[in-house]
């Protein structure tokens, strides 16, 4: 009986820190590669980046089933789920796509932003070899059909899931997506700079996204509607890049 109480009093710590690990990792991972992984050898920090990726998607369902004991259903796609998240994904997509576009075209406003983007991003593609359009665009499906699955089944069934089972929507869905954005403005930061404006519009906007995907996976038990979302906005944000290419 001990025992059992014991176990049952180390539960809220066990479960805060498995809580703060998926809400932060993230964060550190895409510090470590996009911000001190750049002084490094690119071969280093490419497999820090894989082993740090490998680590985050593995980790909800090992400590799904290891520690939490908990099951892990499958649901089917819902009809409802996917027309929103696919209008919304959609619409979020085509409009980030031609603002690049405008943005990289000659004589623009924003073109000079954009001739610093493409340096940036052609110094991350060339030591990994995929600087050429077949390459890249290997890296477009890949982000945005099976990368944008593994995110949303990390942020939204088991973060925002786990932080569901004590909170209420709205303020789980407010620590589950500004943890979120936290990766996203790391990110952000590397490619417009922590004090350009674009920085916090583009931050913002995943905090919506992120309100709009929560809200699709609660409303219909599953991530396929906030995944088709997800997956065409990281679509038209490649397709962006890809403009960039030489």
């Amino acid at each position: 009986m001990t025992s059992e109480n014991e176990t049952r009093a180390k539960r809220p710590i066990r479960d805060a820190a498995i809580l703060l690990f998926a809400l932060f990792f993230p964060s550190l991972l895409t510090w470590a590669y996009f911000v001190y992984g750049k002084g490094l050898d690119p071969s280093v920090s490419k497999y820090i980046f894989a082993f740090g990726k490998g680590l985050q998607f593995v980790f909800p369902v090992a400590i799904a089933a290891l520690v939490l004991k908990i099951r892990w259903l499958v649901r089917k796609p819902n009809r409802r789920g996917l027309l929103v998240g696919g209008l919304f994904g959609l619409a979020v997509g085509l409009a980030i796509f031609f603002l690049g576009r405008y943005g990289a075209s000659s004589g623009s406003s924003l073109e000079p932003l954009f001739a610093r983007l493409r340096e940036e991003l052609l110094a991350r593609l060339e030591p990994m070899g995929l600087a050429s359009r077949g390459a890249f665009l290997v890296l477009l499906v890949f982000y945005s059909v099976f990368h944008s699955g593994l995110e949303e089944y990390y942020w939204r069934w088991f973060a925002f899931g786990r932080l569901s089972e004590r909170l209420s929507f709205v303020p789980a869905a407010l620590v589950a997506n500004l943890a979120f954005v936290l990766h996203h403005v790391i990110l952000l930061s590397v490619y417009f700079g922590l004090d350009n404006y674009l920085t916090w519009i583009c931050a913002l906007g995943v905090f919506v996204g992120g309100v709009v995907w929560q809200t699709i996976y609660r409303r219909a038990d599953s991530i396929y509607g906030a995944w088709l979302g997800h997956g065409l906005i990281d679509a038209g944000i490649f397709a962006v890049g890809f403009l960039l290419l030489p």
